[in-house]
């Protein structure tokens, strides 16, 4: 998708309208992820947290940026994800989170993104977190610094490659936390596998963009 301006614009007017939630996130669920309602999700106690789900242009191209984190004992180690974290005391809100995470993860300073908007919010049942997707747009970023300690790389990938089903396998086998293999949706660039809440959560993004952009033609 070529970079265009108008595109961040009608992004942030349809951010603002009723989103499309479950009917556009569980496209790219797992055929095993629990269907639960609030209340039950509520129950469980979960932490709360706010990622970043940044625009920028480069080569005249609509990018996203994400982290590959590093190989570590627990649930998503080594899994791609968006710059995000749990919400800190210090957090105003999760918006505030989300910006702050971006900052130290990624080394994109947090008064340099333009927030548009917010997704649905997504449970993750292995980990127990309830995560808040906030979309940014960022201008001018020369370059990206990971953090050492969390982040093994940080993966740019143009928005068009999640408007191509192509690129979408739907019975990827990945091996799990608990060793067991399962089949899931997944993008898959290049080497990256992205599956799981941050697949999920990109086919609320992509729903909404294809959206933008059928309304045009």
């Amino acid at each position: 998708m070529r970079f265009d301006k108008n595109i961040i614009e009608k992004l942030r007017e349809e951010l603002q309208q009723p989103l499309p939630g479950e009917e556009a996130q569980y496209r790219m669920a797992p055929p095993y992820r629990p269907n639960l309602s609030k209340e039950e999700i509520m129950k469980l106690n979960p932490k709360i947290s706010g990622v970043m789900v940044l625009l920028y242009e480069k080569n005249n191209l609509l990018n996203l940026v994400f982290t590959q984190r590093k190989t570590y004992d627990g649930v998503h180690s080594g899994q791609m994800s968006f710059p995000g974290g749990k919400k800190d005391e210090v957090d105003a809100d999760l918006i505030e989170t989300a910006l702050r995470e971006t900052e130290e993860e990624v080394g994109v300073a947090k008064n340099t993104i333009e927030v548009i908007g917010k997704l649905s919010e997504l449970y993750i049942p292995p980990s127990n977190f309830l995560v808040h997707p906030v979309v940014g747009f960022a201008e001018n970023i020369v370059s990206f610094q990971p953090q050492e300690n969390e982040v093994d790389k940080v993966v740019e990938i143009p928005v068009e490659f999640f408007l191509d089903k192509k690129n979408i396998n739907f019975k990827t086998e990945i091996k799990i936390f608990n060793g067991n293999v399962v089949y899931v949706p997944a993008y898959i660039y290049n080497e990256h596998i992205i599956w799981g809440a941050t697949a999920i959560m990109l086919s609320e993004f992509t729903f909404i963009i294809e959206r933008i952009i059928n309304s045009k033609t």
